[in-house]
């Protein structure tokens, strides 16, 4: 369950940059009987040659709506066992950039769709909202994410490569000023933990810098009631 993401803070418009992120995650994954899933993670995004940082904790509740009953691969993360997730949750954020520090507290609602139309290709369309206090000052961001996954198996190795695109909305400029392309490969193990590998390439006109590479790894635990 991924409900929370960071996204980027707004700055002043520089000439248009490129500059290089690394991206450690951890996320926890807890199930329970009823449907319901928590998530927990913590990370950090690091600049490389570049004044920025941050640092992001969040926990998250969601709800699987309708299994997935076409034979398919099992994936260790069930929520993409599921046509509908429902889910909202709290982030905290830490940036520093250029000297200067921000606090940003997050509410967030989300609400993805699922789909296989073959039994190896699951296709997702994630949708949420997320209402943002930075450093006391209100906004608005809606974000849509497009999400392609294919599941193979080579020699008994399961591994999952994805690609994906996401789209903000920023409703104090009434534009989508900021898109992420972020294209990965999920390798699953023992039904316990799964490691995201993935680069990202993201593009904002309006913050500072405009543009950014990201190399990622997130490891995803997960605990509870296998259904």
């Amino acid at each position: 369950m991924s409900i929370l993401c960071p996204s980027r803070a707004y700055g002043q418009s520089t000439p248009a940059t490129l500059e290089n992120q690394v991206w450690p995650e951890a996320d926890i994954h807890v199930e329970f009987p009823s449907n319901l899933r928590l998530l927990t993670f913590v990370g950090v995004e690091q600049g490389l040659g570049y004044p920025y940082q941050q640092w992001y904790a969040a926990a998250a509740l969601g709800y699987q709506f309708k299994p997935i009953l076409r034979p398919h691969p099992t994936n260790i993360d069930s929520d993409k066992e599921h046509y509908l997730l429902l889910g909202g949750g709290y982030q905290f954020l830490r940036t520093t950039q250029s000297g200067m520090v921000t606090h940003e507290n997050r509410l967030t609602i989300d609400l993805t769709a699922n789909v296989r139309p073959l039994p190896r290709l699951l296709l997702r369309d994630r949708n949420w909202v997320e209402l943002r206090w930075i450093s006391g000052a209100y906004m608005t961001t809606y974000r849509n994410m497009p999400w392609v996954e294919g599941d193979l198996a080579i020699h008994g190795f399961r591994l999952s490569p994805y690609g994906a695109a996401e789209f903000f909305y920023s409703a104090p400029k009434q534009s989508w000023n900021q898109q992420w392309y972020t294209a990965g490969v999920q390798w699953p193990c023992n039904h316990v933990f799964m490691l995201d590998t993935y680069y990202r390439r993201e593009h904002c006109p309006t913050c500072t810098p405009h543009n950014w590479n990201v190399a990622g790894v997130t490891l995803n635990l997960f605990f509870g009631e296998r259904r």
